[in-house]
């Protein structure tokens, strides 16, 4: 999603983070995994000391930083096709 996108109260669904910055991914397998593919709503943004546009949501409790590269808007899932749905993990 472009972050001009990314503000608060809009919905989005949840991506893994892709790309690798000068931190890794940012990736808690263990932790951020349960999360991808699930509709929420943002409550904050900013840009993280990596160079990204973050932000956090409202289904993990503002627990984790949501990369805006990674999520989709939720208004664009039906124009999904069932391969990139399933890529995405959205049931």
């Amino acid at each position: 999603m472009d972050s001009s996108y990314a503000e608060v109260g809009t919905h989005v669904i949840l991506g893994k983070h892709k790309r690798l910055t000068n931190y890794g991914t940012d990736w808690i397998d263990e932790s951020m995994d349960e999360y991808v593919g699930q509709e929420a709503v943002i409550r904050d943004v900013f840009q993280a000391t990596d160079g990204c546009c973050v932000c956090y949501v409202d289904v993990d409790d503002g627990c984790y930083y949501w990369r805006v590269e990674d999520m989709i808007l939720a208004t664009d899932v039906p124009l999904l096709t069932p391969r990139q749905m399933a890529e995405l993990g959205i049931t």
